[in-house]
């Protein structure tokens, strides 16, 4: 997609458009493997009840910069607030646990955005409900 997934960066720059290289795309898939299994066992330990995902990371195809969309559950603004800033508390960990496991001359720039899918699925939902809820049914005469 070409808007990341709707992610709200931690970075308001433009947001990267997809890698075209093989090796980009490569990294990105081993930088979200690692970063997803970092955050599991450093941020996600940390909160309650709270599932923090990588949903999605791209390499630009010069290798300088890696965006990380992340997903966070429950969608509740001071849950995802603390999850936000642990996970940008622990960047530069995953960056060196990323350097030691995810073979590359030089690590990338990160970048997170914070993806709102399913924030705005639940909306959508709330409302059909309420929808359904105040209509009565049509009456049979």
């Amino acid at each position: 997609m070409d808007d990341f997934l709707s992610g709200h960066s931690a970075n308001p720059k433009k947001i990267m458009k997809q890698p075209t290289s093989k090796r980009a795309i490569r990294l990105g898939s081993e930088i979200q493997k690692v970063a997803g299994d970092f955050i599991r066992r450093v941020v996600e330990p940390q909160l309650s009840n709270v599932l923090v995902t990588v949903i999605d990371t791209r390499v630009s195809d010069d290798l300088r910069h890696a965006e990380l969309a992340i997903s966070i559950h429950p969608h509740e603004e001071e849950i995802e607030e603390q999850a936000k800033k642990l996970v940008l508390r622990a960047a530069s960990k995953l960056r060196k646990e990323v350097a030691t496991k995810v073979r590359m001359k030089k690590l990338p720039e990160f970048r997170f955005f914070w993806d709102d899918t399913m924030k705005s699925a639940d909306r959508i939902e709330q409302l059909l409900n309420h929808i359904n809820n105040s209509q009565s049914p049509p009456t049979e005469e």
